[in-house]
């Protein structure tokens, strides 16, 4: 009988050829690769995004808060149906200078979306750059 290679020994085998050929690529174009955002740009079409928010995925744009430009913000679905909107200052990337969330300076929960609406028109920068993971 000849031998068959069961699954996991393939996973292994295929994920480790996987891995060694994304090695020889610049990490960055492989990490864009694999996650895929959708560009939002007017506030309207962001609150129909806000709709359709799962537990598995969120909303990153930028605000201004406490004196401060464009930080970052992030809108989760909350597993007990509610939102979490979550400010993080915005610091410079040591290897590029570009910018990556910092420090948490809020942390705020929204039991109705309208809340959440509310809040954001006041938070969020105009215009409205948001992307959807």
């Amino acid at each position: 009988m000849p031998w068959t290679a069961n699954p996991p020994c393939m996973l292994a085998f295929f994920s480790g050829a996987q891995v060694s050929y994304a090695l020889g690529r610049p990490l960055e174009s492989v990490v864009k690769q694999l996650f895929y955002e959708k560009s939002v740009s007017s506030f309207p079409k962001l609150l129909e995004e806000v709709d359709l928010l799962d537990l598995d995925s969120g909303i990153r744009t930028f605000g201004d808060y406490g004196g401060k430009k464009r930080q970052f913000v992030f809108v989760t679905r909350s597993p007990h149906d509610s939102y979490t909107l979550m400010v993080y200052g915005k610091k410079a990337r040591a290897s590029t200078g570009g910018p990556v969330p910092g420090s948490r300076m809020l942390v705020r929960e929204f039991q109705r979306k309208e809340d959440l609406e509310e809040f954001m028109r006041t938070l969020l920068s105009k215009p409205v750059r948001a992307f959807v993971y």
